[in-house]
């Protein structure tokens, strides 16, 4: 009866805490609870505190994806102190551990584990979680830091998170993402050689990944005969140990022990946010809402399924969670066999990075991106599932070092050879590169390829697989995979109406039947009617750089031109340049985007580039790139080079033709004229002066300038005449330059260097002395003719060079 009342006098204690209004507040009262009163008061407080903190069902809770670092820094570093790692909340959950178990809501995992539990099946990960009440009806039962791991992930996809509209433009400036990052660098360290270390408990803790049946209950565990093994980054004794799941359910405090936290930690995540559909499910055709689906049961009868679609702040974090993925995965340690009789023994550490995606996130992420290919609304906020996708596909973009933070964003145009050492990546990943490719490729024919996000991910896509070697290892894990010796990329067929096909192999039997649905139906990546779909692509893209041609020659002809434009006050004044929500320099990067798709798609299924694709340096691939000269003089006149980040360096040719004087370059100066040395007939003090307030006019207003500058009226042919830049796009340059430094150069801004020059200031002291001595105009007179004079000669300008002047 004490004890009753000493936990309801807590919990009391608990919730006044919780009704403390100022959220920095609150946390400080929480700490002072937590660290004040014994682990056996707190124990039955903890699932009212997690549902507090995190929100369940309608509950708002604290509010974690709602509050920003920006908006309000005292909550944020408060919340986040307390739910850190080491922090109060998680050492109270590490001490209770050992002899807690807590009991967590059925309705409230995916809907795919609760229909497979309700029909009698077992979950892996659930297997030693899972118990039965008197009349059959099935729980779960977790320990304190399962039971954490399962809110914190449960708050994402929980009914209130996904109805809510706020939108993380930022996820480093919002708690919830920042609080996730914070546990899986923590967790999943990239630059340790082990895990943190598990505080000590009086009992052993269960894992996740050996399971057995939970006591007073018995499971028959389905079994599948035995497949072939074929090539993969596991050992093949790792690989059977985890897949024979059948052992003990209490485990000691050994080597496993210190990975269990992290594995929990990664399957809670990938069972909570990857697993919310299941792949079994029949598609039909892109759906733009989310209605409810049926399926049939074990049993004869009949699922409700909802068809859940992730948020794009869902989204974002998936793409944060497979970015560490690969950075973890990619710090385990090569296998090094320095003699054919002695045998290489892995660490726990490393065996535990090498199965974290073929056992953990593989089957769960594809099923996630399928269903979002499928049913995703054909508008902007695909390119966030897009990104996700080729983050996944191009591990190599993700290799942590101590020098650099290791995380790239896979926007970067990267053209570096793919490794051959990521081959196995690719083989037993095949279907992420082939049959997702194929339905991204069905979605362009739905795609409005005339708007710029549309093109944008069509030239994303295609730019991946066109980096150097990546669709040949493609083509070679498919061939080997498909085993057809005389199969080449020009021609081929279907694999058959199932795919059971004998042509395939069982490797490739394996890997679609444990990602895909039964009776699907495998298409080769560069079979004939692969190509032929690419084609018609490659049409769709002609015809939407038609309607943009059209569209812009339309605009051309309903403006004025000759002596009615001059009098027409009203064009002086209108922006005309603008194509509906499109100005000048975004069409020319729609046609730029198209022309490159084109180029890409060409490249990786040999077709023959059709007639409208402009073959630049920036559509080709890396092994082409090997000239500088954009829209310049013809290339032969130089040494060979490359662009790098660094600039554009000479390849082993290119220093051969420099030595031997076959080529060369004319070295001019084509920098910054602003920053060239003071001559003597300039006055120092001036250029100071003139370049520090020109300087701070170009950091303010660059945007608007610009953008005066992209206008096709006066106003804009006049700005374009005061605001010209350094280097002219139409310019040919006669020495390498890096592709920052051109476009540098190449932004409209003001420059008034030329008032420090000795002659300028004789010029305008001879035209005051005119204007004072013959009509007596005084300083003010002055400046104003000075204006007037700079107006005239831009206005004249402009209208003399409209062409010359008009820039891109």
């Amino acid at each position: 009866m004490a004890a009753s009342m000493a936990g309801h006098q807590i919990l009391s204690q608990f919730q006044n805490v919780n009704s403390v209004r100022p959220l920095n507040q609150r946390c400080m009262e929480l700490e002072k609870l937590i660290k004040n009163t014994s682990t056996k008061e707190l124990k039955n407080v903890l699932p009212c505190m997690l549902e507090s903190i995190f929100g369940y069902g309608q509950g708002p809770g604290w509010g974690l994806d709602s509050i920003s670092r920006a908006s309000t820094p005292q909550d944020f570093d408060s919340v986040r102190r307390l739910l850190a790692p080491e922090g109060p909340v998680l050492s109270l959950v590490y001490s209770l551990m050992a002899d807690s178990l807590y009991e967590f809501p059925i309705n409230s995992i995916p809907s795919p584990t609760q229909h497979l539990i309700e029909d009698g099946g077992l979950p892996i990960f659930y297997a030693n979680k899972l118990q039965y009440h008197t009349f059959g009806r099935p729980i779960i039962v977790l320990n304190a830091y399962e039971l954490y791991m399962f809110h914190l992930a449960y708050h994402l996809v929980n009914t209130r998170a996904q109805s809510s509209n706020y939108n993380w433009s930022n996820i480093t400036d919002t708690l919830y993402p920042v609080l996730v990052d914070d546990y899986l660098n923590y967790f999943l360290p990239l630059n340790k050689d082990s895990l943190p270390k598990m505080p000590t408990v009086q009992a052993p803790v269960r894992s996740p990944v050996v399971h057995s049946p939970v006591a007073g209950k018995s499971f028959n565990m389905p079994t599948s005969p035995p497949s072939p093994q074929r090539p993969s980054l596991l050992k093949s004794s790792f690989v059977s140990a985890q897949k024979q799941h059948a052992q003990t359910a209490v485990i000691s405090q050994g080597d496993t022990t210190e990975i269990y936290r992290s594995d929990t930690l990664i399957q809670v995540f990938a069972e909570f946010w990857l697993n919310q559909n299941p792949i079994s499910l029949d598609r039909p055709s892109f759906s733009h809402t989310a209605s409810p689906l049926y399926i049939g049961s074990a049993h004869g009868g009949l699922y409700w399924f909802e068809n859940f679609m992730p948020s794009t702040n869902h989204v974002r974090l998936v793409r944060l969670l497979v970015k560490h993925i690969h950075n973890f995965v990619n710090t385990a340690k090569p296998e090094v066999i320095s003699s054919p009789y002695q045998s290489h023994i892995t660490s726990t550490l490393d065996e535990f990075k090498k199965s974290l995606i073929p056992h953990v996130i593989q089957k769960k992420l594809y099923t996630f991106l399928r269903h979002g290919f499928d049913r995703w609304p054909l508008d902007c906020s695909f390119r966030l599932l897009l990104e996700t996708w080729l983050t996944y596909i191009q591990p190599w973009r993700y290799i942590y070092s101590k020098s650099q933070s290791g995380r790239r964003d896979s926007d970067g145009g990267d053209t570096k050879t793919v490794e051959e050492k990521w081959f196995p990546f690719v083989e037993d990943n095949l279907l992420f590169y082939t049959v997702l490719y194929q339905e991204f490729t069905q979605r362009v024919f739905r795609m409005d390829l005339t708007t710029q996000f549309n093109a944008c991910m069509l030239y994303r896509a295609n730019k991946v697989y066109s980096l150097p070697n990546l669709s040949n290892m493609v083509f070679r894990a498919e061939r080997d995979m498909c085993n057809a010796i005389q199969m080449g990329r020009s021609g081929g067929h279907d694999l058959g109406g199932s795919y059971i096909s004998p042509e395939a192999s069982l490797s490739l039997h394996t890997q679609i039947s444990e990602l895909e649905k039964p009776g699907f139906q495998y298409c080769r990546m560069y079979s004939e009617d692969m190509i032929q779909m690419m084609k018609a692509i490659i049409r769709h893209i002609e015809i939407a750089k038609q309607t943009l041609s059209a569209q812009e020659e339309s605009l051309k002809r309903s403006r004025k031109s000759g002596v009615t434009a001059i009098f027409d006050l009203s064009s002086w004044f209108q922006d005309d340049s603008n194509m509906g929500d499109l100005s000048p320099s975004e069409v020319k990067k729609l046609h730029s985007y198209l022309d490159t798709a084109a180029a890409n798609i060409c490249y990786i299924f040999e077709i023959e580039s059709p007639s409208f694709v402009v073959r630049n340096v920036s559509s080709v691939t890396a092994f082409e790139q090997t000239s500088f000269l954009e829209n310049s003089f013809v290339s032969d006149t130089i040494p060979d080079c490359l662009d790098t980040d660094e600039g554009f360096t000479l390849t082993p040719l290119g220093r051969h033709q420099l030595m031997n004087k076959m080529r060369k370059f004319d070295v001019l100066y084509q920098g910054d004229p602003d920053l060239q040395p003071i001559r003597s007939f300039e006055n120092g003090t001036l250029v100071r002066l003139l370049h520090h307030f020109c300087n701070f006019v170009n950091t303010q207003y660059g945007p608007a300038i610009q953008n005066l500058c992209d206008r096709n009226d006066l106003i804009g042919r006049m700005a374009q005449v005061y605001f010209a830049p350094p280097l002219p796009k139409s310019s040919k340059l006669s020495s390498p330059m890096s592709s920052a430094q051109r476009q540098t150069l190449q932004r409209p801004r003001l420059s008034l260097r030329i008032l420090a020059s000795y002659r300028t200031l004789v010029y305008l002291g001879l035209f005051y002395l005119v204007l004072i001595l013959w009509w007596g105009v005084g300083p003010v007179g002055f400046v104003f003719c000075v204006i007037g004079l700079v107006l005239l000669y831009g206005f004249l300008s402009a209208m003399t060079h409209r062409s010359s002047v008009k820039m891109s």
